[in-house]
C-alpha cells in the first residue's frame, strides 16, 4: 500500500468499484484488495481493488479469503476479475456477472 491516506483519485476510484456491486452476484459490495504479488499483510494499491459483497469477500465457504481455491474456480482468479471491472469502468464491457 503507497500510503495511509488516500489521495482524491483513490477515493473516486474506489467509490466507483464499490458503486458496481459484486463483481460475482450484483449485491452491494465492499472494496478487495487483490492480494497477488505483496507480502503477507501487505495490500495492492487502491487501484487493483475488485467489489465483492460480504459473503463472496469474507464470509462464505467459497469467498477470496475463506475458499480462495472455490473461489478461484469458480470465478476466476483476481487478476481475470480485475480487468473485468477495469473493462467495466472503462466502457468496454456492460455485463457485470460472469
Amino acid at each position: 500500500l503507497m500510503g495511509k491516506y488516500k489521495t482524491k483519485l483513490e477515493r473516486e476510484h474506489l467509490d466507483k468499484v464499490s458503486q458496481l456491486g459484486c463483481i460475482c452476484c450484483g449485491a452491494i459490495a465492499e472494496i478487495h484488495h487483490i492480494r497477488d504479488k505483496v507480502g503477507m499483510g501487505r495490500r495492492s494499491s487502491h487501484f487493483e481493488t475488485l467489489p465483492l459483497c460480504p459473503i463472496h469477500h469474507r464470509l462464505g465457504k467459497d469467498s477470496i479469503h475463506l475458499g480462495k481455491k472455490n473461489f478461484i474456480k469458480k470465478f476466476g482468479t483476481e487478476r481475470e476479475l480485475l480487468k473485468k471491472v477495469r473493462e467495466i469502468l472503462d466502457g468496454q464491457k456492460t455485463e457485470l456477472f460472469i
